[in-house]
């Protein structure tokens, strides 16, 4: 059963691999068990305790997350010098430099600390790095803040490598304080405070906050400490920003994060600030309509956020936060959404273009990491060109867009590959370079290319197995006929807020009959299914299969590793699997 015109469709030459099919559990006694008690579905408890949530206490303690998960933020270093210099800094009038970064984080981060900063009447002033002048903290924007007569630079989202500014920012008697929650060096930079959980002195007992959530920490402190009549309504009011952070930027959304991300939806969905009430229009999301869930950050604000930097100025995307006017904020929100539109044409042109670099060479296809360049390729987009070929070819990924003296590339990991380490080894050929295990940003020299892909293969040869560079489907827990109702959605929707660290739950079907299709959308690229398994009958969809859609015909029996769904239609709502991969069944097997 096949489908029209596909995005990105490989040539014929091209051999793509066998998945690997796996599943992490099946349903046991023990999970009916625990089900029962906590009035939940056997297929939610045994996906819980997949994820080790297996008695009552650790099952109602993850579904309902409170306050109390919340971590002692003077347990992170160096809070206590912050906390003082910034009250030093408001209490003084001295004028203080919020400098954040051009991303989600970066801008939900500078927005978070300017609002509260703002109600404290501190003299406070707000920079973010435009793309084209490379991430972080950099001589530049301290010297002008010593022209301007700033007398505090405080980071957000950056600055754990700035050693050089740092170094500046000391002789030119300005105080830094650096909050960030990438990985540090052996060395931090010479700065008052270096706060970061990663720190390796840390005691915060937790590395995954967002930027925004360290921010979010750091403000946290300084009005226990100061003002503690402040300290109730600012716990709530703007978990918001950093919900959005933490989902959008990928940090594991467990622990501590669970609880910021959960409660922070919540806000969101009734919140008041006038900037993310007109993105969320612009994004159509009805908060009236839909509870607030991951995906609707993950694939419609974050990318929308994130289109500013990418396609113009992470300024658009501040302003949009820190706006108190509506019409302004519709205004600006409208041109995100536009701008949004126009990263997704220009970066499925990347796209294109570095898939078939890496069809058109069969060696390319057998490196342990792929490593392709083209010139003008834009550095705003080359990340998502990198996360393309990971999806597309199951190795590391690092793309290089070309400009005349300078290439800059990004970096996404698959197979557990270390970005991070691989950053350190090449650090020598690099004019800059840094991020963590799963992805990574680095520029050099255009003539330094080939020594550089070629010092990585040997690194990425060296620490890679190859037997692990192949697709792999992998379901949570193997499902059947019977198990799959409206009452499951409901229940899986309780793992909510979904992301990294704890994804949507994907389930197994395996056996059922392919009893009915047809090719759907504007080119029949998608096609709706019909599939039959313990006398139930099952409205399936499979977005863009291309031709791995192609052998399969009615009356065969498949395995499917599907997302179920309610589809709301009108005034009709009905029970819908999302089809993520399909195989000829091997039940029995």
């Amino acid at each position: 059963m096949s489908t029209g015109t596909q995005p990105f469709s490989p040539p014929k030459t091209f051999l793509s691999m066998p998945a690997k099919w796996r599943t992490k559990t099946t349903i046991s006694a023990a999970d009916k068990t625990l089900a029962d008690a906590c009035g939940i579905s056997s297929v939610l408890a045994a996906i819980l305790r997949l994820r080790g949530f297996d008695d009552v206490e650790k099952v109602q303690h993850f579904l309902t997350p409170d306050v109390s998960t919340l971590r002692d933020p003077f347990t992170l270093p160096d809070i206590e010098i912050a906390v003082e210099r910034l009250h030093q800094a408001i209490k003084n009038q001295e004028a203080l430099l919020i400098f954040g970064d051009y991303d989600v984080d970066g801008v939900t981060s500078t927005a978070l600390l300017v609002r509260s900063l703002r109600i404290l009447k501190a003299n406070v002033h707000y920079a973010l790095p435009e793309r084209a002048d490379g991430y972080g903290l950099n001589n530049t924007v301290v010297q002008k803040a010593a022209e301007d007569g700033i007398k505090l630079i405080f980071t957000a989202d950056c600055g754990i490598t700035a050693h050089e500014p740092a170094r500046l920012a000391k002789a030119l008697s300005i105080d830094l304080i650096i909050t960030d929650h990438h990985d540090p060096a052996a060395t931090l930079p010479e700065a008052l405070a270096v706060i970061d959980p990663k720190r390796a002195d840390s005691q915060y007992g937790f590395e995954g906050l967002s930027g925004c959530g360290v921010a979010y920490k750091v403000i946290q402190a300084l009005l226990a400490k100061h003002w503690p009549e402040y300290l109730k309504s600012f716990t709530q009011k703007y978990l918001d920003l950093v919900a959005v952070a933490a989902i959008a930027d990928c940090v594991p959304l467990v622990d501590e994060n669970r609880y910021l991300a959960h409660a922070g939806l919540k806000v969101l969905s009734r919140t008041k600030k006038k900037g993310l009430l007109a993105l969320m229009a612009a994004a159509k999301i009805d908060v009236n309509k839909q509870a607030l869930a991951g995906h609707h950050v993950g694939f419609r604000l974050g990318p929308r956020l994130n289109a500013a930097g990418r396609m113009a100025s992470p300024r658009k995307s501040l302003d949009l936060l820190l706006s108190e006017d509506a019409d302004e904020s519709m205004e600006l929100a409208t041109e995100l959404d536009q701008l949004n539109t126009d990263r997704q044409e220009a970066t499925r042109a990347i796209i294109k273009s570095a898939c078939e670099v890496v069809y058109k060479s069969a060696e390319l296809q057998q490196q342990a990491i792929l490593i392709v360049d083209g010139n003008g390729w834009s550095h705003g987009l080359i990340g998502l060109a990198a996360s393309r070929l990971v999806e597309t070819f199951y190795r590391p990924a690092i793309v290089l867009g070309v400009e005349e003296n300078l290439a800059r590339g990004s970096g996404r990991s698959y197979a557990e590959f270390d970005l991070h380490a691989l950053i350190e080894h090449t650090t020598h050929l690099l004019q800059s370079g840094g991020g963590h295990r799963a992805a990574c940003g680095l520029s050099l020299l255009p003539d330094k290319i080939n020594d550089f892909r070629e010092l990585a293969q040997q690194f990425a040869n060296s620490t890679i197995d190859p037997a692990l560079l192949v697709p792999v489907v992998e379901a949570d827990c193997l499902t059947e006929g019977k198990d799959i109702t409206p009452e499951l959605v409901k229940n899986l929707a309780a793992l909510e807020p979904c992301g990294t660290g704890n994804p949507e739950a994907s389930l197994m079907l395996r056996g059922a009959v392919l009893v009915d299709g047809l090719a759907m959308g504007a080119q029949k690229q998608h096609l709706k299914w019909f599939l039959e398994a313990d006398n139930c009958r099952f409205e399936c969809v499979w977005w863009n299969p291309g031709s791995k859609a192609d052998g399969f015909e009615i009356g065969q029996k498949v395995d499917v590793c599907y997302v179920p769904q309610l589809n709301q239609w009108g005034y009709n709502t009905t029970l819908q699997l999302v089809l993520k991969a399909v195989r000829k069944s091997q039940q029995g097997e």
